[in-house]
């Protein structure tokens, strides 16, 4: 009868782990954005080809560029987070090296709500952050439905969801560092790492890339 008493508990905290341990990508993973980055697979892994159309009207595709690019994504309707996000992301920018920047490094932020964003509104929101910040782009995606860039986006390990009956979308934060070749080698989240740290990982793989290349 003890044993038996013993066996059940211990038995279903093995089922629970077992099934925790599985939802949690091998307890990795406990958080929808955790997951669907996890879900993506390591780095370093091949950023998808897509083409964008930036604030000025011009196509591109991130492989062309055969530099680093920092990718950030939001949507201007966005209720805060994503003017968080950016602030941030405007202080990184005037932290680096104008030698970097943009030359070796380029900074590109891209609306993931393709219903309500445009270039105008893209272009009016670039405008919120000064006239002189060369090196950062800011784009929508160019000529690719809703379910198109929704794939994009989870292979690449960003998590959205339009909260129905609502124009709030929840999302992931995350900004990925695209290397020469196309590849993510590094993704950083804003909202847990503070910006002297990710100052310091760019730099230490644009310095790398840079010491390989002179050798």
């Amino acid at each position: 009868m003890k044993l038996k008493q013993i066996f059940i508990p211990v038995f279903s905290l093995a089922v629970c782990l077992t099934i925790l341990y599985k939802w949690t990508r091998g307890f990795s993973a406990f958080t929808i954005y955790s997951y669907i980055l996890e879900q993506a697979g390591p780095v370093p892994r091949q950023f998808p080809s897509i083409q964008f159309i930036n604030q000025d009207g011009n196509i591109f595709d991130i492989k062309d560029r055969h530099q680093y690019v920092l990718v950030n994504f939001v949507y201007l309707d966005c209720p805060g987070v994503c003017q968080k996000i950016d602030n941030k992301l405007e202080d990184i920018y005037h932290s680096l090296d104008t030698a970097i920047i943009p030359s070796r490094l380029a900074l590109l932020t891209v609306s993931f709500d393709l219903k309500n964003d445009n270039i105008n509104k893209i272009k009016q929101y670039r405008n919120f952050f000064g006239t002189k910040i060369d090196g950062w782009t800011f784009a929508v995606p160019y000529k690719i439905n809703g379910n198109e860039f929704h794939q994009f986006l989870q292979k690449i390990g960003f998590w959205t969801y339009q909260i129905p009956g609502t124009g709030i979308i929840n999302h992931s934060v995350y900004m990925f560092l695209i290397s020469p070749d196309d590849k993510i080698i590094k993704v950083f989240d804003p909202a847990r790492e503070n910006n002297s740290s990710i100052i310091e990982q760019i730099l230490q793989c644009v310095k790398t890339k840079q010491i390989a290349s002179v050798s």
